[in-house]
């Protein structure tokens, strides 16, 4: 079932949220929500301009209002959503389709952007996984533009998926087949009770048992 944003917060926050610490024991140090950031603890002006009488100072509550903001522009795009590695991803021809041109200086946080590509300053798995259902709440197209080569779904060195492999596996999941074309490689819906149920909760816990197969999880992606 689509999200609300009131939801939606409460389902990131029951798995990311901080918990407290025992009675008598100090509080564990908080921590950045976020894998990767371009600008390590810098807010972003769009998001700290809504907040005209402060913030919250959890780190949690930032990756709630990125995780939002991803699902719904997926939610709302019309057309296909384009997954893949960054360097297949964010070049021109592919850009235009998400209205972006400078991936420097532009992210979904700009209003005239569209949500068929995920272009952010900040970044996390779940902020991902909030995208991807986005586009399978909508039963949206969702092309590849990578090839599904095992360097591009899975990472040796880190041992972990590729962000690629996640999307795939998650697509799937939720209801989703492979069909190949001459021109390009999509995946489409085909049980739309998988995709309105697909939850936050169940690609992570999916997700979790993938990894615990290691690089064996992703055989049967591969091209």
């Amino acid at each position: 079932m689509p999200y609300g944003m009131i939801t939606m917060h409460h389902a990131v926050k029951q798995m990311f949220g901080h918990k407290p610490a025992p009675p008598g024991e100090p509080a564990p140090p908080r921590a950045s929500a976020f894998v990767w950031e371009k600008d390590r603890g810098v807010v972003h002006p769009e998001l700290k301009a809504q907040f005209k009488y402060g913030r919250r100072s959890d780190p949690v509550f930032d990756l709630l209002e990125y995780c939002w903001l991803v699902y719904s522009k997926a939610w709302l795009a019309t057309g296909a959503q384009l997954i893949g590695r960054t360097g297949d991803l964010w070049v021109p021809n592919q850009l235009s389709k998400a209205g972006m041109t400078d991936t420097k200086t532009q992210t979904l946080w700009d209003n005239f952007t569209k949500g068929n590509i995920q272009v952010m300053d900040k970044w996390a798995p779940v902020v991902n996984d909030c995208w991807v259902l986005g586009g399978v709440h909508r039963q949206a197209e969702f092309e590849i533009v990578s090839v599904r080569s095992i360097e591009n779904l899975w990472d040796f060195r880190g041992v972990r998926h590729v962000v690629t492999a996640r999307e795939i596996l998650g697509l799937i999941h939720f209801g989703y087949k492979l069909q190949e074309l001459p021109a390009k490689t999509s995946f489409i819906c085909v049980s739309r009770t998988a995709a309105v149920g697909a939850t936050i909760e169940e690609y992570d816990r999916f997700m979790r048992e993938m990894e615990s197969k290691g690089p064996a999880g992703i055989l049967s992606l591969i091209k």
